[in-house]
């Protein structure tokens, strides 16, 4: 199916992100799929980790997410990550800035059979909060 677990990382990643199409995840994720991120502890499944990406991709609809690095063997997976975009829409309760914006994060996969099973995520929010006005 893919040459490597590189390939399939960075080949979702172009289909999920870059063309802002979170439902594309279902080609990609295991029906079962775990989700953890400190800062959304209400995304834990799949239906709310593809709501979470249709919001992100809402108010940044020019989001892209450039592959850092990929490292990977064996089911498991580790991108470093940097993602811009123009904050056009609703955000977590943050109005549309227009401001443009860049953060980066580090992602964590176990794949099994060619499906994201669990992920771990860190990103700085900080920063991307910081970017919008939403703290000072």
């Amino acid at each position: 199916m893919y040459p490597s677990l590189h390939s399939f990382i960075r080949t979702y990643t172009d289909k999920v992100w870059n063309e802002r199409n979170p439902e594309a995840m279902r080609d990609y994720y295991s029906p079962a799929y775990i989700h953890h991120d400190v800062s959304r502890p209400d995304v834990i499944t799949l239906a709310d980790y593809q709501q979470w990406a249709r919001d992100l991709v809402t108010a940044f609809p020019d989001l892209q997410v450039q592959v850092d690095d990929v490292l990977a063997e064996e089911g498991r997976a580790v991108k470093r990550w940097t993602a811009s975009g123009t904050h056009q829409g609703v955000l977590a309760g943050i109005q549309s800035t227009g401001k443009k914006v860049r953060f980066s994060g580090v992602s964590c996969y176990r794949v099994v059979e060619w499906r994201i099973a669990e992920s771990w995520y860190v990103y700085d929010l900080f920063g991307l909060l910081k970017q919008v006005g939403a703290i000072p």
